[in-house]
């Protein structure tokens, strides 16, 4: 690996003039329009940027394909070696200790810019470690990650999870690669409750850890209450609700594959008798509970990201209204209500601004509880606030 890091195996970028802001303020993004020329081999793993009176000011992955030409990982005179990178995995993964104990075996223990690792998240299942490489020059080190992985955490395999569009544009394999024994399949143990996961079929890496503590949230809200989990996928969020005393759960997802996995992971927690399930269009099966006056007392409606590109925010708004509209003149008197945002193009204040404006057209005098974000297992660098993609909020209908 640290051939790739001599001078000689470097690209050079010159930062435009005018542009001084970008590093100014340490983000590690720096895009292809900030950049005014490039020197240095093409197939370079490695960028130092510099500034146009010649200073280096940043050095990080390189791609030359993608718009975020560098993720800066050090700043200023800070050297970037495989060693640096190699103490932040570790570092990053010993953060998370804390956090697996005989009740939780899953957590997230590198998130990206969060650990001043822009390009690589890998999530911990029980004893499968789950790898999404999101960068050419991340791409030519993917050994020592492998390594170190292996050291700190001792997993039975470590899984890369290719499919991913920023591996596309960046004309990388999207076939998954294995290193280690067996399948990526697994159960897990999250606050004491059984969840099957499967990596090579799932959403992301197989499961969503930012929820944890929302989904710990449910459990504590649930007991006597009817509860509709919207969106459910595989169902985590009604298992927490069974486990928390809900009279019913109503899981509801689009994926007929999905809702088969919820049966399971109902199955596993013998919460099954709670539990029913409907493969449908959410928005069409709220219309229709609405319609046949059905009532909750508590609802959660965790949909995926609507807004993928910032083109497609505006479009995405009105499909959070809409779900949140019906979902609201759903809830009893005094009933509550989860909902959230996972995308990252639209800001907490717009998604208050769609939740302001579905309670207004439900009619419903609505009250915010509680803002709510991700666990302590997905930080946000402060650098790079885009990190914070997943917002919600607690609600409470107050007649």
């Amino acid at each position: 690996m640290d051939e790739i890091f001599l001078p000689g195996n470097r690209r050079r970028l010159t930062l435009k003039r005018g542009k001084d802001r970008v590093i100014a303020n340490r983000h590690p993004w720096i895009f292809a329009g900030a950049v005014a020329a490039e020197a240095g081999p093409a197939d370079a793993a490695i960028a130092d940027l510099y500034d146009p009176s010649g200073v280096r000011v940043a050095s990080g992955f390189y791609s030359a394909r993608s718009e975020i030409r560098l993720r800066a990982l050090t700043f200023g005179d800070e050297e970037l070696t495989g060693e640096l990178i190699g103490k932040r995995l570790a570092a990053a993964i010993e953060r998370r200790r804390p956090l697996l104990t005989k009740e939780t075996n899953a957590v997230r223990v590198v998130n990206a810019e969060g650990d001043e690792l822009s390009g690589l998240v890998i999530d911990l299942y029980n004893d499968v470690a789950v790898a999404e490489v999101a960068n050419a020059g991340l791409e030519r080190i993917k050994a020592t990650v492998v390594d170190i992985v292996r050291r700190e955490l001792r997993p039975r395999l470590t899984y890369f999870k290719n499919d991913l569009p920023a591996r596309r544009l960046e004309q990388l394999s999207t076939e998954p690669e294995s290193v280690g024994d067996g399948s990526a399949s697994t159960t897990i143990v999250e606050n004491g409750l059984r969840f099957e996961v499967d990596p090579a079929v799932g959403q992301k890496t197989g499961f969503f850890l930012d929820q944890r503590e929302n989904r710990a949230l449910v459990r504590q809200l649930a007991s006597g209450n009817s509860v509709l989990n919207l969106f459910s996928y595989t169902g985590a969020f009604g298992v927490y609700a069974a486990a928390g005393g809900a009279t019913a759960v109503e899981n509801v997802d689009g994926s007929d594959v999905a809702i088969e996995q919820a049966r399971k992971n109902h199955d596993i927690n013998s919460s099954s008798k709670t539990a029913r399930f409907a493969v449908a269009d959410v928005f069409a099966h709220v219309r229709k509970l609405a319609a046949a006056n059905q009532r909750f007392g508590l609802i959660v409606c965790d949909p995926p990201a609507f807004a993928k590109r910032r083109v497609e925010v505006d479009r995405a708004a009105r499909g959070y209204k809409d779900v949140n509209l019906y979902a609201m003149r759903l809830l009893e008197s005094r009933g509550l209500m989860l909902t959230f945002s996972c995308s990252g193009h639209m800001s907490l204040d717009l998604f208050q601004k769609v939740i302001f404006a579905a309670a207004l057209d439900a009619g419903r005098r609505i009250s915010i509880l509680r803002r709510l974000t991700a666990g302590p297992d997905h930080p946000v660098s402060i650098y790079c606030p885009e990190g914070e993609y997943l917002k919600g909020f607690l609600l409470e209908v107050r007649e």
